[in-house]
């Protein structure tokens, strides 16, 4: 497996502070043993941080990926940010022009998704990022690992990156004792293949209690991206880990839900942030994998159902044990009868 990587902690009094101090410390980082180490779950997840994932998102901050909590809107709004991924800013952003130069050039002819990138890149070459990904879907961001090669030496990231590993260490064992009675009861729901494996990337230079997930292109691995969170985000993995499998399905079907634009316009007046119909038909059924795989509770199903329509009785489908194409049409008309709306 390629790019795998750890992390140190840094003492806490002043967390942002200390971090600078560790940054700026090369034999502090040239001490650390267990870098290419990984931690194993219970029933054998893979938990692990990634050179080329650290990478990546050092470029997307430099160039203005500024996403996380707001937490003063005036006069000059303020985004909260995790204390490493604070001092990765400054370092990068004060670093050589001539790597931001490169990849401003590089992302305006290459406009693609930032979840495409992300796929790119954990399917390529770890550092120093010699080649690209030899996939066949690789070639619209040919020569992107040019550019992540000018960033991992031109801003010194492995020194970055192996100065951290605390933080890093503490965020992955948090996941350690969580992860697999959910994931397990996620994988029953969608009956994944005992070939699809997880493994699950922190990263801290991402927005608080994001999660972000890809597929290689066999298909066999889905690689769970997850941020910084005050708790681990497991609902979030979940959520993450069913998209994998239904989204793809929904695309396929959503054009036969008549009463999809209407739900949509409705349950976003009562609080839904999808934009698309696709979108929510995509939410409302990887909510209701997320709460039956974390045993959630009256409360939380009745959360859900105030702008998911119906989550309840949507997830009761997953226990006639048909596939997601056989039974999506049936899924959104219970969406659609039990919608404030239509009582």
């Amino acid at each position: 497996m390629q790019g795998r990587g750890w992390v140190t902690h840094a003492p806490h009094m002043n967390r942002a502070l200390a971090l600078c101090v560790v940054l700026s410390s090369t034999a502090f980082a040239s001490s650390q043993g267990d870098w290419f180490a990984s931690l194993y779950s219970g029933d054998g997840v893979e938990l692990r941080n990634d050179e080329r994932v650290f990478a990546l998102f050092a470029v997307f901050n430099a160039l203005g990926f500024d996403q996380g909590p707001i937490t003063r809107k005036d006069p000059v709004p303020r985004v909260s940010y995790h204390p490493v991924r604070q001092v990765l800013r400054a370092r990068v952003i004060g670093g050589d022009p001539e790597v931001r130069k490169a990849a401003e050039a590089f992302f305006d002819a290459h406009p693609a998704t930032l979840r495409r990138y992300l796929s790119w890149v954990v399917q390529g070459d770890a550092p120093p990022f010699a080649a690209a990904p030899k996939t066949k879907d690789a070639a619209e961001l040919k020569g992107f690992e040019q550019v992540l090669a000018k960033a991992w030496t031109g801003w010194k990231l492995e020194e970055a990156m192996q100065s951290v590993q605390g933080e890093y260490r503490k965020a992955l064992k948090g996941y350690l004792p969580v992860i697999d009675g959910p994931l397990a009861r996620a994988r029953a729901t969608l009956k994944t293949p005992d070939t699809v494996e997880a493994l699950l990337v922190v990263n801290l230079l991402d927005a608080q209690n994001e999660v972000r997930g890809v597929t290689s292109e066999s298909g066999n691995e889905v690689f769970l991206i997850v941020g910084p969170s005050d708790k681990p985000n497991v609902e979030g993995l979940v959520r993450e880990f069913a998209r994998q499998s239904i989204e793809p399905q929904v695309n396929k079907q959503v054009a036969k839900w008549a009463g999809g634009a209407q739900v949509l316009r409705e349950a976003q007046l009562a609080g839904a942030t999808e934009q698309t119909v696709a979108e929510y038909a995509t939410a409302v059924l990887t909510q209701a994998v997320a709460l039956r795989a974390m045993d959630a509770n009256d409360a939380a199903w009745e959360a859900a159902q105030a702008r998911y329509f119906g989550i309840k009785d949507v997830a009761k489908l997953f226990d006639e044990g048909k596939p997601l194409e056989g039974w999506f049409l049936d899924a959104m008309r219970q969406v659609e009868t039990r919608r404030p709306a239509k009582k």
